[in-house]
């Protein structure tokens, strides 16, 4: 015998209506409840990028264009860096908008031990901090420290994200989560850009970005909505934020002339080079 779910629904009923607009939390960047995991080299400055992303939305800031938003609730858990390490890293970026930042609107929850995931007295500790903060934002991360067992295991990695999933769904947060990628297969390879661990991490989120040491921004799976991410940072230049988008058209083809040759593991003639990055000679 066959039974209806209330989850079932009659294709006329399920496309009656109007459909809801977007929840944002930065428009055209991030919605309520999306996730993001951001990959990157050891080094590279993806842990830079996370903090900007921290303290610049927590300020009212667009994290790369710096442009007013609405202020958002961010809780930081940071499974790999000391208290000594972040306060070096964060001091710079927080005294340009000291005084824009509300009080316990950035919580910073330093972990360096890291978070099991799948046992209940770890899972009790992050909810209840979801339950006293009430973020906008979730940053956690590294995934591979998000539970004790081996980290390219299915099993614990399917516990993990089922409990993730619950707690954005209950709190109406967004996930922004850092990972390591794999070592490349062969002593000549290039490393892959999905996060290193199981592979349900490469099939999970909405967006999947990889962040390499030239700025360039390049997704690992195919995004699930159209947003206005960018394609190119630049770091490092005098009174700017570590980073921010690319403009310089000339510096955004020598980027992708450096991935493309990465990519092959040799150095193409300038033919080949202008055919795959569409430019001339």
């Amino acid at each position: 015998m066959l039974f209806r779910s209330e989850r079932d629904c009659d294709i006329h009923q399920l496309l009656a209506g109007d459909d809801p607009p977007y929840d944002w939390l930065i428009e055209d960047l991030i919605e309520r409840g999306d996730r993001i995991i951001l990959t990157g080299l050891e080094g590279r400055g993806k842990s830079t990028l996370l903090r900007q992303f921290a303290i610049t939305t927590a300020a009212g800031l667009h994290p790369f264009t710096f442009e007013p938003i609405d202020p958002l609730r961010v809780l930081y858990v940071d499974l790999e860096n000391s208290l000594r390490q972040i306060r070096r890293k964060a001091r710079p970026l927080y005294a340009r908008v000291a005084d824009q930042i509300p009080d316990n609107t950035l919580i910073w929850h330093i972990r360096p031990h890291g978070l099991d995931l799948t046992e209940s007295p770890d899972r009790g500790q992050l909810h209840g901090l979801c339950d006293i903060h009430r973020p906008d934002l979730l940053i956690i991360g590294p995934i591979y420290k998000l539970h004790s067992g081996d980290p390219i295991e299915e099993k614990p990695a399917k516990q993990v994200a089922t409990f993730l999933d619950a707690l954005r769904t209950e709190h109406g947060c967004a996930l922004l989560i850092e990972a390591h990628t794999p070592y490349a297969g062969t002593t000549k390879g290039t490393r892959p850009e999905r996060p290193y661990g199981a592979s349900l991490w490469s099939r999970w989120p909405e967006f999947g970005i990889f962040l390499n040491e030239t700025g360039a921004l390049t997704h690992w799976r195919g995004q699930r909505d159209e947003r206005n991410w960018p394609t190119h940072l630049r770091r490092h230049l005098n009174n700017t934020w570590p980073w921010e988008i690319e403009h310089d058209t000339r510096q955004v083809k020598f980027a992708d002339m450096l991935k493309l040759i990465e990519q092959l593991g040799y150095v193409p003639t300038y033919d080949e080079i202008g055919q795959q990055i569409g430019c001339d000679k």
